[in-house]
């Protein structure tokens, strides 16, 4: 089976010579990209959640992977990087890393690398936003190899986040600047699913953020200006019949305060609360109405929903319609799952010239 990062580890093409095994040489476009991945900066392998893909872990395929075409050129596949907060997109193009010139206008003053004989340099191929293409190359100095030095690797890149996608080897052959070998040192970012565990503080119960879970320690700043986090934590305790309570769900935390008590504290996001329409004729007596999705259960009161059922009255083939009155939840009709049971005589609650009901509701988007 493939591995996404197999040409960074394993040197799994014909022109890699290092990875991250025990024998190769660790350069430092690794170390450094690692760094730049703790800041949330690599390649965005797109596809790597498309389970029906058969090239969702290839290494060689798109996600900005490089390879050599004939002794000069560096091919670069389509992809998308996430820089500094930013995503670009990555075309598809073929760079000859001899004689092109644009790619290096950035820190090597648009000048292609030239070498002599026994000499060699270290070339990388990074991500640049200021250039065509979103590609940059930025090579080092020349070293006389022939007393057993190797290269250095550039380092002027650093000068702003960035990503490096490949480490080239130039050396002096048939008269001319060519690749030695190139080494894939891409680090990516999985574009999800993010994994979030229910925060609970140390007596065992469901809790929001605070600034004293761990004790001893010294008390943490929360709320903090313009600083706002996404957590997950069982609704349990949030009013009198908390909505997805016993479960695990989304929060967001606001910089004002840390606590329920008032706007810019902490936000339930789920269960999602939708509402949807749904009409149907009812001229008095039993009749049970399917939703298409069950409504939510109050927050102050046990067994009763956010529904709302209204009685019309339309006559056939006039398109007025009037209103007679709302139902009442409990007496009039109940909710049970996804359905809405009317019951009694049209006459007898005043609805006696009743053709229609509309019934309105809040829903997660379940059926059960």
């Amino acid at each position: 089976m493939a591995g996404l990062g197999q040409g960074h580890e394993t040197a799994n093409q014909s022109y890699q010579t290092d990875g991250l095994r025990d024998t190769d040489v660790l350069t430092s476009p690794t170390l450094t990209n690692f760094n730049e991945r703790g800041l949330m900066n690599g390649v965005v392998p797109i596809v790597s959640n498309d389970y029906n893909s058969g090239s969702r872990n290839a290494s060689q395929t798109g996600n900005c992977a490089c390879s050599t075409s004939g002794n000069q050129s560096i091919v670069i596949a389509a992809g998308t990087v996430l820089v500094d907060g930013m995503f670009y997109s990555i075309g598809s193009q073929t760079l000859n890393a001899a004689t092109v010139t644009a790619q290096y206008a950035t820190y090597n003053s648009s000048t292609a690398p030239t070498l002599s004989a026994n000499h060699e340099r270290i070339l990388l191929v990074y991500f640049d936003p200021t250039l065509t293409g979103n590609i940059g190359f930025v090579y080092g100095n020349a070293i006389d190899t022939s007393g057993g030095a190797y290269p250095q690797s550039p380092s002027a890149h650093l000068a702003r986040q960035t990503i490096v996608l490949a480490s080239a080897r130039l050396h002096y052959a048939g008269s001319e600047v060519r690749i030695a070998s190139l080494e894939d040192k891409r680090v990516f970012v999985r574009p999800g699913p993010l994994p979030l565990s229910s925060l609970i503080n140390a007596a065992g119960s469901a809790t929001m953020p605070t600034n004293t879970f761990i004790s001893g320690d010294n008390t943490a700043s929360l709320p903090i200006t313009d600083l706002g986090f996404i957590f997950a934590r069982d609704p349990a305790g949030l009013g009198s019949f908390p909505h997805g309570s016993g479960q695990t769900h989304l929060f967001y935390q606001s910089d004002a305060r840390i606590n329920q008590s008032g706007s810019g504290g902490a936000y339930q996001i789920t269960p999602t609360h939708r509402q949807s329409y749904k009409h149907d004729t009812w001229t008095g007596g039993s009749k049970t109405i399917t939703l298409a999705y069950s409504p939510i259960p109050s927050q102050d009161e046990s067994g009763k929903f956010i529904v709302h059922v209204n009685a019309y009255d339309k006559t056939p083939g006039s398109n007025t319609k009037m209103f007679l009155g709302t139902l009442m939840q409990g007496e009039e009709y109940v909710v049970s799952t996804n359905t809405v049971e009317l019951n009694g005589d049209a006459n007898n609650i005043g609805y006696n010239s009743a053709t229609h009901v509309e019934i309105i509701y809040t829903h997660a988007g379940h059926t059960g």
